[in-house]
């Protein structure tokens, strides 16, 4: 699969740069996304499963500053809530 170039990967290092700031609050981004239009929650959530079953998988490279994400989702995955979800684009 062809990643760079991609206007996801694009996203995706946008998104990097914005989070690689001291100041950046979770809390107050996942509140703002209350703002978002219903449709595009539910597509947020997508991409946030995606990413869980991404850094929960076996192949998924950590160190020590990655372990506890790694770890979490691992849990996620292995709890097989995942494997049922159905999140359609409405």
């Amino acid at each position: 699969m062809v990643i760079e170039g991609s206007r996801e990967y694009k996203a995706a290092q946008e998104l990097e740069r914005t989070l690689n700031d001291y100041g950046w609050n979770p809390k107050r981004f996942a509140e703002s996304t209350r703002c978002y239009h219903c449709t595009l929650q539910q597509e947020l959530m997508k991409t946030i499963v995606e990413i869980i079953r991404m850094v929960g998988s076996k192949d998924y490279g950590t160190d020590l500053r990655n372990q506890a994400s790694h770890e979490l989702c691992k849990q996620i995955v292995d709890s097989g809530v995942l494997d049922e979800t159905h999140l359609p684009f409405i």
